[in-house]
């Protein structure tokens, strides 16, 4: 059984933004994305797709746009980009390919079962997105 302080699960824009707070505040933690970073952006979202605020406003703690189109709109390839960028910039412990089978309350804290094994942790963030299923 792997342990650390906190399981975040989901690896999009609140679960790595949540990582990077964590990690300025030295508290381990680990990432599980079912897919890859930005799944639900790579898999469940049409291609057409743009962002319905202008680029200056896309940002992310310590991580903001900085192409040549500010006042743009970015589409779903440059959404994903940014993303992984931002996972990269930050170093975050993603997990990938990793499906989360059970969370469970146990000894003060909780035990979060995936199908490439088991973590013990004290919190567990819940950042799948308003539509999704952790």
């Amino acid at each position: 059984m792997k342990r650390t302080t906190t399981v975040i699960i989901g690896a999009g824009q609140s679960g790595l933004a949540f990582s990077k707070q964590l990690a300025d505040r030295s508290i381990d933690h680990v990432l599980i994305e079912r897919g890859e970073v930005a799944n639900s952006w790579r898999k469940e979202r049409w291609d057409s797709l743009r962002l319905l605020t202008p680029n200056w406003q896309s940002r992310l703690p310590a991580y903001a746009y900085d192409g040549n189109d500010p006042d743009g709109y970015m589409n779903m390839a440059e959404v994903i980009r940014f993303l992984q960028g931002y996972a990269d910039f930050t170093g975050a412990p993603v997990e990938t390919d990793t499906n989360v089978i059970a969370v469970r309350a146990s000894d003060g804290g909780y035990v979060v079962t995936t199908d490439r094994g088991v973590w013990r942790c004290t919190s567990v963030v819940l950042a799948t997105g308003a539509c999704n299923v952790a």
